[in-house]
């Protein structure tokens, strides 16, 4: 089973996420947090196998928990879910220590896959975005 965690600051953007991700029959949300700094407490508190987080959040950015994840060295995958597509944020989200960024106009397949692939040890982007090596 895998254990996630849900960070976002709109709470219907997290019930959402949770809802389609119910779905799966290996995926176990463990838990949901309304800002970063409740995000860190609870991961440091669980330590779920993904992290699936808004790129914006008040007290800690989505990028800014990865990082912190990657400092801590918890062995936590990150996926980022963002609204913005623009080269920047994906770069730094990936350098940060995020393992995906899906864009929250995919569908929720991208997100089940981005899962999949950084449990896998695998990075993956939504389309229409292009990993940064292919570019």
């Amino acid at each position: 089973m895998t254990s996630i965690l849900l960070a976002d600051d709109h709470k219907i953007v997290r019930q959402g996420v949770r809802a389609l991700l119910e779905y799966e029959p290996d995926f176990d949300i463990v838990g949901e947090a309304g800002d970063g700094a409740e995000a860190l407490a609870m991961l440091d508190k669980i330590r779920p196998d993904v992290l699936v987080t808004d790129l914006s959040m008040p007290a800690y950015t989505g990028i800014e928990l990865a990082e912190e994840i990657r400092k801590r060295r918890w062995p936590t995958k990150v996926i980022i879910l963002s609204m913005h597509g623009d080269d920047p944020y994906v770069l730094r989200a990936l350098s940060s220590g995020a393992s995906c960024y899906v864009l929250k106009e995919s569908g929720v397949e991208h997100t089940v896959i981005a899962i999949r692939k950084a449990l896998a040890g695998e990075r993956y982007v939504s389309p229409p975005l292009v990993m940064p090596s292919q570019q």
